[in-house]
């Protein structure tokens, strides 16, 4: 016998007074140190000499709990921020929207329309930085802490942006304004036809 009792879960959202509020103004949102290896086709002794992205090729991240935290996002994006990597180095972008837009970003011959799909999955990187732990050297599960809201101020600091009110333009926002960054001091000389290369994200 089929019961017509209706169940209705009982959430309530966070209370003003649950919220954690953190401002964005300078912050460093995550460090990743990924190691290449020297392709077999190119000749590169000194890092100095780096051209192309061709030259380098992508190992794995020196921390695999960060790599694994990436896989979440997709199985691939530990692949795609490496690519982002290195055309930070070479200079030819300066955040995650110059990437989506870059004639020389990662190429999946079989994504239909994949402009979309890395709009997409940039976005939902962000989202982790912003309300998941991501970009953590810890194991993170994939969960979202919601009572987390954002904000942004000016040099004088006055209040430019405020995310309780729109989540998704706080993340537009991010993908527009966030520096992506080549730590020169932790970028190691090529031994063994390795070298560390670490990425910054910071506001």
């Amino acid at each position: 016998m089929k019961s017509n009792m209706t169940y209705v879960l009982n959430i309530k959202p966070p209370t003003i007074e649950n919220y954690d509020f953190i401002n964005l103004t300078h912050r460093k949102f995550a460090e990743f140190e990924i190691v290449f290896r020297v392709n077999d086709g190119y000749k590169l002794k000194n890092i100095g000499d780096f051209r192309f992205k061709e030259q380098l090729l992508f190992q794995r991240f020196k921390n695999k709990t960060q790599q694994l935290n990436l896989m979440l996002i997709d199985s691939i994006f530990p692949i795609i921020l490496a690519g982002i990597a290195l055309l930070v180095l070479l200079g030819k972008i300066k955040n995650l929207n110059d990437y989506i837009n870059s004639k020389e970003r990662i190429i999946f011959p079989l994504i239909i329309n994949d402009k979309i799909y890395f709009e997409r999955k940039v976005m939902d990187f962000i989202n982790g930085l912003l309300y998941g732990d991501v970009g953590g050297k810890l194991v993170w599960k994939g969960d979202s802490d919601n009572r987390r809201v954002f904000c942004i101020k000016n040099s004088n600091d006055e209040l430019d942006f405020y995310s309780i009110y729109d989540r998704h333009k706080i993340i537009q926002l991010l993908a527009e304004n966030m520096k992506t960054e080549i730590s020169e001091n932790q970028i190691t000389s090529i031994k063994g036809n390795l070298v560390n290369i670490s990425l910054i994200l910071r506001l």
